[in-house]
């Protein structure tokens, strides 16, 4: 799965030399944590909640409000926005997006393409991915069952499934506490695992956990 084909392309940008006061209002009117900063096409920086919160904080000393909101609106985008953005590829994977994410402690990717700013990505958007991939939302049965971690093992365990005539909805692999052992996460789509479950440990393969989510 590329970001291409999940990142954000209605984007809400501004430019350099527009107002703070107005980029905040812009992000808490479109309910975004997040501004890529642009010149063009071409992106220049990204505003965040955090550059604003930290450019709110800096200047109140001795000052008066009243003074303190001249100061704040005088503030421009490009006097505090992020600069060394990370950004990502479109024909990249989401995995990897993920990662970047994870590793940097960054809540969003831009996603540039030749030079030209073409999408986002958000830890909100990995994480929804993350949700419609392992079914979470779908109703019916979770088995985890513990294999061999060598090839065939997951064969042999969808052949036991295909017997039942069960669709499977996902499947994620984990490692196991056990060395040299795997744990596979099925979601099933069926209330009724019990033949499922008795076949899987008839052919060798343990059933840690079977539970319906409806």
């Amino acid at each position: 799965m590329l970001v291409r084909k999940k990142m954000k392309k209605d984007l809400v940008t501004v430019t350099k030399d527009e107002r703070m006061t107005v980029a905040k209002k812009i992000m808490k009117e479109k309910n975004i944590r997040h501004l890529p900063v642009v010149d063009g096409k071409k992106l220049v920086g990204l505003l965040t909640n955090m550059d604003v919160r930290k450019a709110e904080a800096s200047p109140a000393t001795s000052l008066e409000i009243r003074e303190l909101h001249y100061l704040l609106d005088k503030l421009t985008v490009g006097e505090i926005m992020t600069r060394n953005v990370i950004t990502i590829a479109p024909d990249v994977s989401v995995e990897e997006a993920a990662i970047l994410l994870h590793d940097n402690k960054i809540g969003c990717l831009p996603v540039v393409e030749d030079g030209n700013l073409v999408g986002i990505i958000t830890e909100n958007d990995v994480m929804e991915i993350l949700i419609d991939v392992m079914g979470m939302k779908e109703k019916g049965s979770r088995l985890e069952v513990q294999v061999d971690d060598k090839p065939g093992a997951l064969a042999d365990i969808t052949r036991i499934i295909k017997e039942s005539n069960v669709n499977i909805t996902s499947v994620v692999t984990d490692i196991a506490d056990e060395p040299g052992k795997r744990v596979v996460v099925f979601k099933l789509k069926t209330f009724y695992f019990e033949p499922i479950k008795k076949a899987l440990e008839a052919g060798g393969f343990p059933v840690l956990y079977a539970k319906i989510e409806k």
